[in-house]
């Protein structure tokens, strides 16, 4: 039996679930895991029964880049690109100020490999490890050789930061890629130490879906921002009026960075929550139309329904392109999101008729797949 060590934070939303997922595999074949992480991550891991050793809170993630995040874009007037450089760098100096703790976790439970994602990727390596180690990439593969040119996958604010962690990613023994093969590309060119894996970050905690999700009646549309707060309300404001009309349920979630209560004047075909299992809907909906993040989206593909995609920033525009090139979304850029834009996407995604089709046979593909059982599979082989 291996002992594993997973650094792990909340600040990055769609990071924790590829790692969650992870280590309860690696659970259920006999390994011990032990989770360094902050409040956030210790929160969502407590009903679990996941052993987590808490960080120092002032080293929590998500106050951290928010704060991060706010001053780069106060001192250059709001330039994305500019800021980017600033992100970057007050990025490294929390990795930097995470090693230490870590560095001591590693001396006391002396583990047998570490994991973490692709944010923690910095922390680790600083950390300097006497184990292998493996990072788990959340979204689809970053590393050296890119497919495409950073600038159309990656909103301008990130690039640096992911370019710093391509070069991290050098060091690592193992870097798994939780995303599909074919929707990424199909890429042929992965580096020697990385694999796909598939979808892990379709994990959810488990929770108790809303009893109206049961009840008879129109189909149901999920309209999804990020968890992560990144300015994409408007997104859900318009989406919500471009459905108001419509022969469909909708639920919108806004995740636990935002009120139901700043969406108080919505229509009565719509249901607002701040988190409600999005497999308990898609399992049965029609439709995604969502900010494009590779959880979200990954989720669709894995039930087979189609999207409306509007990219807001991050790796979300490569997110989108992947899904249009694999023929199950359409995409709407930012600044056309208005209502009217929305709504004719959502009328061509609701009756293309080879567009299910697609989407339907990569669901029947996917879930031949067990992504979990292979990514411990491949952590396990590292010892």
């Amino acid at each position: 039996m291996a002992k594993l060590l997973i650094v792990a934070t909340g600040g990055a939303g769609g990071d924790l679930p590829p790692l969650v997922a992870a280590a309860l595999a690696l659970r259920e074949r006999g390994n011990e895991t032990v989770f360094a992480a902050d409040i956030a991550v210790l929160r969502m891991l407590h009903p679990l029964g996941i052993e987590v050793d808490l960080l120092p809170g002032e080293l929590d993630l998500g106050p951290r880049m928010a704060s991060v995040v706010q001053k780069a874009m106060q001192e250059t007037g709001g330039d994305l690109g500019l800021a980017g450089p600033l992100l970057q760098r007050g990025m490294t100096v929390w990795a930097h100020d995470v090693a230490l703790p870590i560095g001591e976790l590693i001396e006391r439970h002396r583990p047998s490999a570490i994991v973490t994602s692709l944010f923690g990727v910095e922390t680790v390596d600083a950390a300097c490890p006497p184990c292998p180690w493996a990072v788990i990439n959340s979204t689809f593969y970053v590393g050296p050789r890119l497919q495409r040119p950073i600038e159309q996958d990656f909103g301008p604010r990130a690039i640096p930061l992911i370019q710093r962690y391509i070069e991290l990613l050098e060091a690592p023994n193992l870097v798994l890629h939780a995303t599909d093969k074919l929707f990424d590309y199909g890429f042929q060119g992965l580096p020697a130490r990385h694999h796909y894996v598939g979808p892990l970050g379709i994990w959810e905690p488990p929770s108790d879906p809303p009893a109206y999700l049961r009840e008879p009646g129109d189909p149901w549309v999920l309209v999804s921002i990020s968890t992560q707060r990144q300015d994409d309300l408007p997104l859900a404001e318009h989406a919500l009026a471009a459905l108001a009309d419509q022969p469909v349920r909708v639920l919108l979630t806004v995740g636990a960075e935002h009120s139901p209560a700043e969406l108080a004047d919505h229509p009565a075909n719509t249901h607002v929550e701040a988190t409600v299992s999005h497999a308990a809907v898609l399992k049965n909906g029609a439709v995604l139309i969502s900010h494009a993040g590779h959880g979200s989206v990954m989720k669709a593909l894995w039930y087979g329904r189609p999207m409306v995609l509007i990219p807001w920033g991050r790796d979300q525009p490569g997110v989108a392109a992947r899904a249009a090139a694999l023929g199950v979304a359409e995409v709407v850029p930012r600044g056309e999101a208005g209502a009217q834009r929305i709504g004719l996407a959502l009328d061509r995604v609701r009756h293309d008729n080879e567009m299910a089709r697609r989407a339907a046979g990569h669901a029947a593909r996917l879930q031949l797949t067990d992504p979990p059982a292979l990514a411990a599979s491949l952590l396990e082989s590292m010892g």
